[in-house]
């Protein structure tokens, strides 16, 4: 796992810690502008804490690496 992979899951953890919906806003479009733009997200205008979580974790499943090894 890179630097970079580190630093994006620690602002994925701090997003879902905010509980204000304009923070968590500000906090995942940055997460958003750091990621390349084959995995950059759409994300809508009209957004809920519910839609941010799920954001969350499709991002957090794009960035851990898989758990399991190829014998």
């Amino acid at each position: 796992m890179t630097q970079n992979t580190r630093y994006l899951i620690s602002l994925v953890e701090k997003c879902r810690e905010e509980n204000d919906i304009g923070q968590r806003m500000a906090i995942l479009e940055f997460i958003n502008s750091l990621l390349p733009l084959e995995t950059k997200l759409r994300i809508p205008s009209l957004i809920t804490n519910s839609c941010v979580d799920n954001i969350l974790s499709a991002l957090e499943v794009r960035l851990s690496p898989p758990i399991y090894t190829q014998l």
